[in-house]
């Protein structure tokens, strides 16, 4: 009896968890400031963004899943774009949270 490998669909599962991150972008955007923090330099500066910017950084894990998929070679790890992916999502929230203080 052989082992039947369990395949995982790691697309169905970045675009689900993109779509569930920009609905949740969507209710909690009233709420953040006019400007986000993105960037702070080795100084202290501090580089700001539109809050309309935090839709396109919600979209872009699964941008980001496919640009690197697409990319990978044949002998990479499929779940290579995956763990990008969730940490582009994981970023993206860190950035929200610190905005809303």
């Amino acid at each position: 009896m052989k082992n039947k490998q369990v395949s995982i669909p790691f697309d169905k599962i970045i675009i689900i968890a993109t779509v569930l991150s920009f609905i949740a972008t969507i209710l909690i955007y009233p709420s953040l400031p006019d400007v986000i923090p993105y960037h702070w330099g080795i100084n202290g500066s501090v580089k700001t963004i539109e809050k309309w910017f935090a839709f396109i950084t919600a979209l872009l894990p699964v941008i980001i899943y496919y640009a690197v998929k697409l990319r990978s070679k044949k002998d990479q790890s499929v779940r290579s774009p995956f763990v990008i992916s969730l940490l582009v999502m994981a970023i993206h929230w860190v950035i929200i949270f610190i905005a809303k203080g």
